[in-house]
């Protein structure tokens, strides 16, 4: 039997009040996790962990910045004038930039529907949905099924580091340490109200 998330455990995870959009998100959750393999506590724990960073919260499916910082990152596919602002973080795990953005489209078997449409990341459907691609194409319910305790390799700019699960997950979804320890609070928590 497949687990089921609920409101109630995004807004105990974020340690608020069930927001209008967590009420819009476990419906997606229930129903796009499962079919990517996300579907025990323990690989649940892991990444609403990381959605609920992302989303400050569970509070917002877009990022705060303008997007002006990713303006000709040639790395995210960034290559015409405004494709920063036009594809700034959007979904629970903030899909940015045009390649990505493209990508998912691809994935949909309509290349340019979120080139053309950005703002359906913003729709719990999609933002659920591209997230779920995104854990999927990095293997990392592989990582999330280790042992707190385990130390794994992950290469991180040029280097071979020893990190735990809750770090390698967070190093792959953000890139880099930005909110380490939030998330590993969230981790924490989530495993209190999941597992």
């Amino acid at each position: 039997m497949a687990y089921v998330v609920t409101a109630a455990h995004l807004a105990a995870i974020a340690g608020k009040k069930v927001t209008p959009l967590m009420e819009r998100l476990a419906p997606w959750l229930n129903t796009t996790c499962g079919g990517y393999g996300i579907d025990t506590p323990q690989e649940y724990a892991h990444f609403l962990a990381q959605a609920c960073h992302e989303t400050d919260h569970f509070n917002v499916l877009r990022e705060y910045a303008s997007g002006r910082a990713y303006e000709g990152r040639a790395d995210l596919g960034n290559t015409q004038a405004g494709d920063g602002v036009r594809f700034k973080g959007r979904g629970i795990f903030q899909t940015t930039g045009r390649a990505n953005y493209l990508q998912l489209g691809i994935k949909k078997g309509r290349r340019d529907l979120f080139v053309n449409n950005p703002e359906l990341l913003e729709q719990a459907e999609y933002a659920v949905w591209s997230a779920c691609e995104y854990w999927a194409t990095r293997h990392l319910n592989d990582i999330a099924n280790h042992a707190d305790q385990d130390r794994l390799k992950k290469k991180y700019r040029g280097a071979v580091i020893d990190v735990s699960p809750v770090e390698f997950i967070s190093l792959s979804v953000n890139g880099g340490y930005n909110g380490m320890d939030e998330r590993k609070r969230f981790y924490a928590k989530a495993q209190q109200v999941l597992v």
